[in-house]
């Protein structure tokens, strides 16, 4: 029993310099694979930089730009600075971004946040299970995360989901480590991990189970003590989640109330957001994806193929969960788990395949269970063929293979880490991003007032402050609010109290074709008329409100 022992240690001394070798081999090719899916994207030459979907990426970037001008996070829509329906943890992030990129191109402060986001959640990653000794698994786990089509596809996106994922999973492994290693610091800054994600997404709320872990936290000398630690953990998480709680209290009088309420008050005055009745719809959009079948639209189609995993990812998760060893951590991880996405089959939006991505990160340490064991059999040259299967689905998984890309496409012969690395040909152009960058060029640092049917939010953020930007009319995606209104009477009060202080009145199109067919909806002002300005070059048209009959040269001396 002793040799083998022995056997066992000096093998393992023998190979552990090459499992380190191979596994930051396999923490380049991630890298590498990061830096050309990612990284190297340029985004001048895609539709990004109108920050799609609105108007979640839009408020996130506003209230970035708020926190930067006057430290307090909220949206302009024309003189009025309001709330936004999302938490204000995101856009702190990208307040880094802000001070280093200039002028326009600090549009692209959302996605230089979310690229750093997930490389340091790939390193991360391999760092975690570095220090557990285990590189080669390190290595296997950031090649498989790096090319797992949802992860990749939100690091170049301009939503909030990587920036929670991050602090979710480091939860979990500081949780992990917290129980292995019996050191309760571990599990409190776990608490303060999952709390602060909490101000990134409301949504990480429902991993708050895997805080059980200071429950199973092995019993040392008096039991007092040991409640004392269980009480205070739900403490410390709560004072971490404590600033949107807070900022929910200031702005709409309730720590349980949000944006939402304020934006879109229907759904919780009718409580539609959780219901079970949406089980079978979300769970048909998963099911349609894990077996290559044609699925519906989601953001996933804005920032990539619209596929967040494959059936060869799925098929490994599925092999590795006969390789887990229970524990009262692994249970207090798989409530986690399951409450999340439990949660997110009964959200009214659950077919967005966004809502899953923390879950789809955390599986990642199952999928490569098996990976690890054949790993080691390849080695010792046992049981050859097993070891074959499990590789052949490693390098479906990497690759993507086969898998579907675009909206309810046929065909299932596509490679998603192929389309990775092609994503921005062929280049198109962001049309609003140009319409406004066409207007403050022309118009310079001028003051005035710009009604338009882009995103006010969006022309405020990215104007300069001498504009103010508002909506023509009440066709906006700001018009569900039972609170807050602006329709036609506000859009043209808003245009006389410009006149009235000799502001010059402005109405931006992306087009000259968008001018044509909604120029009937600008406010009409008696004695007033709108001219196209000569300076208008290209698709954007310009109008300008001046007197009738009036030869106003432009620009204006």
């Amino acid at each position: 029993m002793n040799q083998t022992v022995v056997t066992k240690t000096m093998w393992l001394t023998k190979f552990a310099p090459a499992q380190f070798l191979v596994g930051v081999l396999l923490l380049l090719c991630a890298l590498t694979f990061y830096y050309f899916a990612v990284l190297r994207i340029d985004y001048s030459k895609t539709t990004l930089l109108d920050l799609a979907p609105h108007p979640d990426a839009t408020e996130y970037f506003a209230q970035a730009k708020a926190l930067r001008r006057d430290a307090w996070p909220y949206i302009q829509i024309g003189y009025e600075r309001l709330p936004s329906r999302y938490p204000f943890g995101y856009p702190v992030l990208m307040l880094p971004w802000l001070k280093v990129l200039p002028g326009a191109d600090s549009v692209l402060a959302p996605f230089r946040t979310n690229q750093t986001m997930g490389l340091a959640l790939l390193l991360a990653v391999f760092a975690f299970y570095a220090y557990l000794a285990m590189p080669l698994t390190g290595g296997f786990a950031v090649l498989v995360l790096a090319t797992l089509p949802g992860f990749f596809t939100f690091c170049r996106s301009s939503l909030s989901e990587v920036s929670a994922s991050l602090l979710v999973v480091l939860a979990f492994m500081f949780a992990y480590l917290g129980v292995k290693e019996e050191r309760r610091w571990k599990i409190y800054l776990s608490a303060v991990l999952l709390g602060l994600s909490l101000n990134v997404r409301l949504q990480s709320l429902f991993f708050a189970p895997v805080l059980l872990a200071m429950a199973v936290f092995p019993m040392r000398g008096m039991r007092l003590r040991w409640l004392l630690h269980c009480a205070a953990l739900p403490v410390v998480f709560a004072l971490a989640a404590s600033p949107a709680l807070a900022f929910n209290t200031i702005q709409f009088h309730s720590p349980l109330k949000t944006g939402y309420d304020f934006w879109a008050p229907y759904f919780s005055m009718k409580h539609l957001l959780f219901c079970l009745r949406y089980i079978p719809r979300n769970a048909l959009m998963l099911w349609n994806q894990a077996t290559v079948q044609p699925h519906g639209y989601d953001a996933a189609n804005i920032f990539g193929t619209g596929t967040s995993f494959v059936p060869a990812f799925v098929l490994l998760t599925c092999a590795g969960l006969f390789f887990i060893r229970l524990s009262w951590f692994i249970g207090c991880a798989f409530l986690a788990a399951l409450s999340s996405f439990t949660a997110s089959l009964c959200y009214l939006f659950g077919r967005d395949g966004r809502f899953y991505l923390p879950v789809l990160i955390l599986l990642v340490a199952v999928a490569i269970l098996p990976v690890a064991w054949a790993a080691n059999n390849l080695v010792a040259r046992k049981q050859i063929l097993a070891v074959l299967a499990v590789f052949i689905l490693l390098a479906a998984a990497c690759l993507g293979y086969p898998s579907r890309s675009g909206y309810n496409t046929h065909g299932i012969n596509r490679s998603q880490a192929w389309d990775a690395l092609h994503f921005t040909a062929p280049p198109r152009q962001s049309i609003q991003f140009v319409a406004q960058r066409q207007f403050a060029r022309v118009l310079k640092r001028q003051p005035g007032i710009l009604l338009s049917d882009i995103d006010p939010v969006y022309l405020n953020a990215l104007l300069p402050r001498s504009f103010i930007a508002a909506p023509i009319d009440g066709n906006h995606n700001y018009k569900w609010s039972y609170t807050w209104r602006y329709d036609r009477p506000q859009a043209l009060a808003m245009v006389e109290h410009g006149l009235e202080q000799s502001l010059p009145v402005y109405a931006l199109f992306v087009s000259r074709d968008e001018m044509t067919t909604k120029q009937s909806r600008l406010p009409a002002v008696p004695g007033y008329e709108w001219h196209l300005l000569d300076n208008s070059r290209g698709k954007t048209a310009i109008l300008k409100l001046a007197p009738v009959g009036s030869d106003e040269p432009w620009p204006p001396h």
